[in-house]
């Protein structure tokens, strides 16, 4: 079958459909190489891939297991554990700030978890904002991103989003203004929130969702395993092979009502027959290992695609704590990465709403805040901090940390005369050999040392070395 031949590229319809080469496919004749009419430049992806993706991803995480784990991962190490929290550095700012934030009509501080894992669904958020005409109280109400028709930029510059087209296809469509700094008062300004997030290129005016890269991959990996399943349960059916030797077909069927049928043995009971009788029992190869290599191809893929390791998905298998905590340096960065663009978006919202309590006079336009260089004047707004969980850093990762600030505290305490250098050296020197059971390396002393080169230096270190120093540590303690 010569005609038949393996897709190794995308085709033109699939390239389309992506959005990747910047033009459409035609609906009817499926030709590749023009562009609508009114669309302007960029890659975006068609309305139709998108919420094909947004329904996929709403549906894998209802149904599929290992989706729910994906974006849980995500929700519990960004916002979950001990919460987003709230920090304002002015006590009036303060007040009309945690008065929003624990707003009982809206709670935006309880509904964290559940507003990150709908924006990593759906890849963005769109918050009407309801604000007070005379108190300048504000409020949100959340908008369905398959609403949005179109984002328009007043100049041109994709940077610099203006309003929203929102409404149904075919029917009454609104527009609202974008919330965004005003160039003359520097206050938060506009009708709703709009927050994206996947962008491919700098030029793309909508989000993907989350899960958009490895949908495809989730169902094949559900499929593995109903496969096996099914094949599982179809080779649990037993059959028996019964040779009578030297039995005519007469002689069969005499055996047979003797036995009063063909059922298989109950468990328990006993058949007795003579040496002519052979009982030979049937059964199929599930092929169980072959699809528990294949099922774990598949989860690396789906894991390396959302940015974790199978680790962390339930698949300890061939994994132990040396390598399960080098692995998770680089997902810590990953998860920490989407948790500062979340934390960065709260901050915004709850920014909005002093900045419109100032509007409204409730506020003074400019705060005092007390700073290490001293007192300085700032907006009320950027009195507002919203604070995430700390994200687990590894076990090298602290132990870098402790050493950093030793290395800054040996400093001080020679800049003060506590201590002379050379006695600072032998204190830093031997802090590495004997806490570390490593070889001192003074480049990696400095207080303005890189964390991650001393955390390097410490994974990298012989364990034997490390365990050898510690029980000399152990030995040399006081009883």
């Amino acid at each position: 079958m010569s005609w038949f031949r393996r897709a190794r590229e995308a085709t033109s319809q699939q390239v389309a459909a992506s959005g990747a080469s910047g033009w459409a496919a035609d609906d009817i004749d499926r030709e590749v190489g023009y562009r609508r009419a009114g669309t302007g430049p960029g890659r975006p992806v068609p309305d139709i891939t998108l919420e094909r993706a947004r329904v996929g991803s709403v549906a894998g995480y209802r149904t599929n297991p290992m989706a729910r784990a994906i974006i849980d991962t995500y929700v519990a190490f960004c916002v979950g554990d001990s919460g987003v929290s709230l920090e304002v550095a002015d006590p009036l700012v303060r007040e009309v700030a945690e008065a929003h934030w624990n707003d009982p009509r809206v709670s935006i501080g309880t509904r964290q978890e559940l507003e990150l894992r709908s924006h990593l669904l759906l890849g963005e958020s769109c918050y009407e904002a309801l604000v007070g005409q005379v108190t300048g109280v504000t409020r949100w109400s959340p908008i369905d991103p398959s609403r949005v028709r179109e984002v328009r930029t007043g100049t041109g510059n994709v940077w610099w989003p203006t309003e929203l087209v929102i409404g149904a296809q075919g029917s009454d469509q609104i527009v609202r203004q974008i919330i965004a700094p005003d160039d003359v008062t520097e206050l938060l300004t506009g009708e709703v929130l709009w927050w994206i997030s996947g962008q491919t290129l700098n030029t793309d005016q909508r989000g993907l969702p989350f899960l958009a890269p490895i949908l495809d991959w989730l169902d094949s990996y559900d499929q593995v395993l109903s496969n096996l399943i099914d094949r599982t349960a179809l080779a649990r059916y037993l059959v028996w092979d019964v040779e009578l030797t030297g039995a005519s077909p007469d002689a069969i069927n005499e055996f047979v009502a003797q036995r009063g049928g063909r059922h298989a043995p109950r468990s328990g009971t006993i058949e007795v027959h003579n040496e002519s009788v052979k009982w030979t029992p049937k059964s199929a190869e599930s092929g169980g290992y072959e699809d528990k290599v294949t099922a774990g191809t598949v989860l690396t893929v789906v894991a390396g695609g959302a940015g974790l390791a199978r680790t962390w998905l339930a698949d300890p298998e061939d994994a132990n704590k040396a390598t399960s905590v080098s692995m998770a340096e680089p997902i810590r960065r990953r998860v920490g990465a989407v948790q500062n663009l979340w934390i960065r978006r709260q901050t915004e919202m709850v920014r909005f709403a002093v900045d419109q309590a100032v509007a409204a006079g409730r506020l003074p336009a400019t705060v005092t805040l007390d700073t290490e260089a001293g007192p300085v004047t700032k907006r009320a707004a950027e009195a507002v901090q919203v604070r995430g969980p700390q994200i687990a850093a590894s076990d090298a990762q602290i132990t870098a940390r402790v050493m950093v600030q030793l290395s800054t505290a040996l400093e001080t305490m020679v800049a003060n005369r506590f201590m002379t250098p050379e006695a600072a050296q032998v204190a830093a020197q031997k802090a590495w050999e004997d806490y570390l059971g490593v070889p001192y390396r003074p480049e990696l002393g400095r207080p303005d040392t890189n964390v991650d080169e001393v955390a390097t230096a410490v994974d990298s270190a012989p364990t034997t070395d490390r365990l050898a120093a510690l029980a000399a540590l152990l030995q040399e303690a006081p009883a």
